[in-house]
This record gives structure tokens, C-alpha cells and sequence, in this order.
């Protein structure tokens, strides 16, 4: 610990209300083994940052022994990285990012360990649609400046087991609630076009949050309805109309933004229209207000691609530049599982559910020292092969640097005679 910069040891520190006096010991050598590698292939091995008398089989109690609230966890870790990245105040919209680790496959063995409490493998006599299981994170997703340039960037805050019997939309909106987020901010969840579905849309605005997110091209969706005089019930719904043909039919209503983004490794001006409309099924008895967004690319032969969100105060350039940012999730995957996502070899159900959690805070202490959020003066590597000095991967082995002990030189060598 007295290696560590004072930056890291503060963060660690942020979680001491949640553990006991000595369980708190063994998440520190956890999370420092996890820092600088050592625990990738084993928690045992993170002991060595222990005293003499530590009993290395104390890490292994932590997952599966000691009592530790896994949304108390990811609670704290939100509040201790919106302090970090909003010093003085909220901005007046926050966006959270949701996605699985891998896509939903039948037998699917890719979370180590899983097999020990819940079968994968095909049993005769079992239905064939045998769903798989993975992780569903959550992340933030914020703007910070690098070399006069504003990118987007994202820090790892919670995850919850997906294994058959739930959807991964429903536990994206349990992320939603057992993250805590802070109120008085509009909070807008971005995900791809297989999380987004009716249950979602429902489940969030009773949280009063809001989703973004890409939509397939046959999505049907209606227009308010026109005042009419006859008599009888009031009509709900309008002309219906599907989203890939809302710019044949309706380009009347649609209104025209231009603005540059980048594709396919350029800058390109890009063509997006928006409209508000109702979608039919999501709340009993009433429409859903939400906005559509198209975006097409008239330099290249792309078709256009069609986004969904009920943030109607949310502007339609704004709304593309968000979801432009989402792909750094996918960043994030590679880093977490760098660090060993799909390595831990516990034999219950409570260290494969706790493994990922205690990951996403390191990953985020890492996250926000490469995008400058966190200050901490580590060495430079100058590798001529690799540039960078601000990845996660290149910052986790400039920590390691840092706290790698160095050799005496201070003896003087004295010359022996035969």
C-alpha cells in the first residue's frame, strides 16, 4: 500500500463503509492484485501484498463467505465516479451505457466457472432452446478533452449474471435501480437495437429515465391523431406508417439537421431527420411519446440507420453524438476482460456474481487515469513500438512500473585483493 500513489489508496478507501474491519484487508490485497496483475490467474496469488501471517484462503472467503451488498457496491462505486468526474456540479443530463458481454448462444460456456451451480451442457431430454448466459454491464458515459479534441469515454459500474429465466432488457432496468443515480438529472440510457423492446420503455419511465437506442427498420409506429368532430370514443393512435418509410410518405414531417460524424475512420456530413411520434403496447391504455431519428450518409452506400428515444427534450444531433459514443462499452470489454473476466475459478454462485463487480472498480480507477480524471504522475515507458501512454493497458503497466521496489545502488564496491 505505501507504494501506491495517494489517488488509488483514497478511491480504495471509498469502499471501507461496506466491508467489516477485516474483510475490508482482504479487498484491498484483492484489488491490489487485480491493479497490478497478479490476481488474474488466481486470487490466491493477490496474498503476496499481504503480511507474513495472512491466510491466503481468506481471499477465497471473501467471494463466497462474508456478506457484502452487491448494490450497495455498484452504488457507491456511481457515487464515487460522478464525484470524480462532476467536482463541482451534475450536469443537467447524464448518460449510462447497457450491453451483455456476448450475444445470447445456446450452451454458451463463456463466464468461467458457471457450470459449478447452473448446467450448460445439453441434457437429453431438454428442450433445444436452451438459452446461454453472460454478463450485462452498465457503464457512464462522459465527454473529456485530450489533445484540444472533446471523446467520448466510459467507466465500468455494475454487472448482473444473465443465465435463462430472465431477459437481458429486465436486468438492464435492475441496473437502472440498483445503481442509485443521483436525482434532479435526467438520466438517459444508450443501447443497441436488440435491447430495445416495450418492457424497457415501461420499466424505465417509471424510474423517470429515458432510452436511446437504435430500432429495427420494420418498427411500426403511429402519428398523433387528427381532430375530428364525429362522435364516439376519441381516438388514440393516427396514420401508422413504418420507420424505413417514413421519408417516402411522410417528408413533410420530418425535420432536416446537417452535421458531421465520423464513418468509417472520416469525418462525413451526414443528413438527420427527426420526428415525433406514438408507439402502441407500452403503457395500457395510452401512446408512448418518443422520438425517431434518421441518419443517412449520402457519400456512401449505406442505408440509413433509424434511432428510437423518449427523451423528447433530448436534441437530434445530440441524441447521434451519444449514441456515436456507445461503442466504447465494447472498449470496455476488452479492457475488463484483460484484466480477467472470464478467469475466476470459484465453485459458487456468489463469487461469479461478486468477480465482475469488484473488476468494474478497477477498471474504472484505470479508466479514469488514462483519460486524465484521475491525477497520478506515473513513469513513462517510451515504447518505440507503441505510442500510446494513455490506454488502460499501457496504464496499468506504468502503475506496475511505479511500484516495482527498486535495487540498492547506494553500497560503494571495494576492490578485493587475493
Amino acid at each position: 500500500m505505501e507504494s501506491l500513489p495517494s489517488a488509488i489508496i483514497q478511491f480504495i478507501h471509498e469502499f471501507r463503509p461496506l466491508f467489516r474491519a477485516e474483510v475490508f484487508d482482504s479487498f484491498t490485497y484483492l484489488f491490489l492484485g487485480l491493479l497490478l496483475g497478479e490476481a488474474k490467474y488466481g486470487t490466491a496469488r493477490a496474498a503476496v501484498f499481504a503480511p507474513a501471517g495472512y491466510q491466503a484462503q481468506r481471499l477465497s472467503d471473501l467471494f463466497c463467505q462474508h456478506k457484502l451488498s452487491h448494490q450497495a457496491f455498484m452504488a457507491r462505486l456511481t457515487q464515487v465516479v460522478l464525484k470524480l468526474l462532476y467536482r463541482r456540479a451534475l450536469p443537467e443530463r447524464l448518460f449510462w451505457i447497457a450491453d451483455s458481454t456476448h450475444a445470447e448462444k445456446p450452451y454458451a460456456e463463456a463466464v468461467a466457472s458457471t457450470g459449478w451451480f447452473h448446467r450448460t451442457k445439453r441434457i437429453a431430454g431438454r428442450g433445444k432452446n436452451l438459452k446461454g448466459h453472460c454478463y450485462v454491464y452498465a457503464a457512464h458515459l462522459y465527454q473529456y478533452s485530450s489533445e484540444q479534441v472533446r471523446k467520448w469515454g466510459s467507466v465500468l459500474l455494475g454487472a448482473l449474471l444473465y443465465v435463462k429465466g430472465r431477459s437481458i432488457p429486465l436486468l438492464v432496468a435492475d441496473l437502472a435501480k440498483q445503481l442509485r443515480l443521483p436525482a434532479g438529472v435526467r438520466h438517459c440510457w444508450v443501447v443497441d437495437r436488440g435491447i430495445v423492446c416495450r418492457a424497457l420503455l415501461r420499466e424505465l419511465d417509471g424510474l423517470k429515465q429515458y432510452l436511446l437506442g437504435r430500432v429495427r427498420c420494420n418498427q411500426t409506429v403511429y402519428f398523433p391523431p387528427t381532430a375530428s368532430s364525429s362522435a364516439g370514443r376519441p381516438r388514440i393512435y393516427g396514420v401508422k406508417c413504418r420507420v424505413d418509410e417514413l421519408l417516402q410518405r411522410f417528408p413533410e414531417r420530418l425535420r432536416r439537421h446537417e452535421m458531421k460524424l465520423r464513418v468509417w475512420g472520416k469525418e462525413r456530413a451526414v443528413q438527420v431527420y427527426d420526428v415525433e411520434v406514438l408507439l402502441r403496447g407500452v403503457f395500457r391504455g395510452r401512446a408512448c411519446p418518443v422520438r425517431i431519428i434518421i441518419i443517412c450518409v449520402p457519400e456512401l452506400d449505406l442505408a440509413p440507420w433509424y434511432l428510437l428515444t423518449s427523451d423528447l427534450e433530448l436534441a437530434p444531433c445530440a441524441a447521434v453524438n451519444a449514441y456515436d459514443g456507445r461503442y466504447q462499452i465494447e472498449v470496455n470489454f476488452d479492457e475488463v476482460k484483460e484484466l480477467g473476466l472470464g478467469h475466476y475459478q470459484g465453485r459458487s454462485a456468489q463469487g461469479v456474481r461478486r468477480w465482475p463487480l469488484f473488476l468494474a472498480a478497477v477498471q474504472s480507477v484505470l479508466k479514469l487515469i488514462a483519460t486524465g480524471q484521475l491525477a497520478v504522475e506515473l513513469p513513462r515507458l517510451n515504447w518505440p513500438w507503441y505510442k500510446r501512454e494513455d490506454t488502460v493497458g499501457q496504464i496499468r503497466r506504468r502503475l506496475i512500473e511505479y511500484c516495482r521496489p527498486r535495487l540498492s545502488c547506494d553500497k560503494v564496491a571495494t576492490a578485493t585483493s587475493n
